[in-house]
């Protein structure tokens, strides 16, 4: 799988984003559907040796329904 290249400005303006079949793998619960996503950082992620962004990912508009922070592998499908 190769991993999109982001602008900041781009991933400044996503706005929402899907959990990958991988991500689903990896963790049970995590929403099918399209959950609010905001941009946290750049950090390096040690499993794939390489520097990725890092979202906040929350099931509602409100900040209290954070579901975690998230490498941007874990995404797919982001929209502005």
């Amino acid at each position: 799988m190769t991993m999109q290249i982001f602008t900041q400005d781009q991933v400044r303006a996503f706005r929402t984003a899907r959990f990958s079949e991988r991500a689903h793998a990896a963790q049970s619960g995590l929403p099918t559907v399209a959950v609010r996503v905001k941009f946290v950082s750049g950090a390096y992620n040690a499993f794939y040796l390489r520097n990725e962004c890092v979202f906040a990912c929350f099931a509602n508009d409100d900040d209290t329904s954070l579901i975690g922070t998230y490498y941007q592998n874990a995404l797919i499908d982001f929209q502005e």
